[in-house]
């Protein structure tokens, strides 16, 4: 509370002593009336005085009381013991769960209430007129200090809350994000913590970085948990639908991002993975560039390459028979192959239409396939490996 004592602005300053000693005695009568009319006119505290609620609420008005008499007779006295217990007050408001307009309604209330005991005082008492402006100017004014603190109190308080709701918001990701084993007991405790009911389902949503662009987000709803100050920035979105895909295109105003698979939420750390590894593909050519792109559409891309050492041996020995052909030779048949492969019915006009040439250019083609491969091409487990051999070499060519 400012020192008010040196500031000629405080009308209390300009009372004379002699004010006290009729508004002391009134104090008792002042305080039941304002508790009684705050607790009818204001919601929030219409309850009953019971336990830390009736202490505060008396304690508060008594004290602001005592202290309006104080001043009056101490102008220079020291306020800061006063100024700690209105933003106590405030402090406790809000762990209470009473809202910042319901205490400054009450802080209202009060300086009427006030004001009209003491109007009646001065009547009583005979104050001239100029007494009794200055008197009414220095009750709403103290209030509003009052007020004052109370308000920062309560700012206070809500600000500590936050900062630890977001300390637990980010032990609670790197739990789930852990490799290492969590006990879920503790993922629990943490989730309680950070007021983040654990949801049955979750994805992970992988954002490109950019140093160029640092990735600031709008407010996002209390529900998605994100990490962005780290290199590979996430989101995790609990239950996630087809509602929030407008929501994602505002918060990511047209960074590209990649939005993993559905799992549940102890399995989240697979859906980040996954996510990641999309998004790398994407950045490497490998997956056609998109502002957003799913996963759950490239899940074969993803265990194709989920090893690259192993998918190159394995492109490598199916396609060992083409090493000694020309670079534009090994192209040709090995688009026709994998046409012929994932075609419906492998016929040479259905695989003619896939690749935009003349049936007679696949029957020509085919015959030097069978030439190279012989009865493999009738075997389920080589067609298989082959096919697989054939997209996996076409994505790493993407990915160089």
């Amino acid at each position: 509370m400012p020192d008010m004592s040196q500031d000629d602005s405080f009308p209390w300053q300009a009372l004379p002593a002699s004010v006290a000693s009729w508004l002391q005695p009134e104090i008792p009568k002042v305080a039941e009336e304002m508790i009684a009319t705050i607790r009818q006119e204001v919601a929030a505290y219409n309850r009953p005085l019971e336990g830390a609620f009736g202490v505060g609420l008396r304690m508060g008005v008594e004290q602001g009381l005592r202290q309006f008499v104080e001043l009056i007779v101490a102008p220079d006295s020291p306020q800061e013991h006063n100024a700690k217990i209105y933003r106590r007050l405030g402090r406790g408001e809000w762990h209470e769960g009473r809202s910042l307009d319901a205490l400054q309604a009450a802080y209202r209330v009060g300086a009427r209430v006030a004001w009209r005991q003491y109007a009646n005082v001065a009547r009583r008492a005979g104050f001239s007129a100029e007494i009794t402006g200055i008197l009414a100017e220095a009750v709403f004014t103290h209030i509003n200090d009052m007020a004052a603190e109370s308000v920062k109190g309560y700012a206070d308080a809500q600000a500590a809350a936050a900062t630890s709701r977001q300390r637990s918001r980010e032990r609670l990701l790197a739990q789930l994000m852990s490799a290492a084993p969590v006990s879920w007991t503790t993922v629990e405790d943490v989730a309680r913590q950070a007021r983040w009911p654990l949801p049955g389902t979750a994805t992970c949503i992988a954002i490109e970085a950019n140093d160029d662009a640092p990735l600031e987000l709008p407010a996002l709803p209390q529900a998605i948990l994100a990490s962005t100050d780290d290199a590979e920035p996430y989101l995790l979105i609990p239950d996630p639908d087809a509602r929030q895909g407008s929501l994602l295109y505002r918060v990511l105003r047209g960074r590209l991002a990649v939005i993993g698979l559905t799992v549940p939420i102890a399995d989240i750390r697979l859906s980040l993975q996954w996510a990641r590894q999309t998004l790398q593909l994407v950045q490497r050519g490998a997956i056609p560039r998109r502002p957003v792109i799913h996963s759950a559409d490239h899940l074969c891309d993803l265990l194709l390459l989920n090893d690259e050492h192993l998918a190159q041996q394995v492109s490598d020995r199916a396609t060992q028979v083409f090493q000694d052909m020309t670079p534009m030779q090994r192209e040709r048949l090995e688009s026709t192959l994998l046409a012929w492969l994932t075609s419906t019915g492998r016929s040479a006009p259905e695989v003619a239409t896939l690749l935009g040439i003349h049936p007679q250019t696949v029957r020509y083609r085919m015959h030097q396939l069978t030439e190279l491969f012989g009865d493999r091409l009738n075997d389920p487990d080589f067609r298989f490996e082959a096919e697989a051999a054939l997209r996996a070499r076409a994505l790493l060519k993407g990915v160089r």
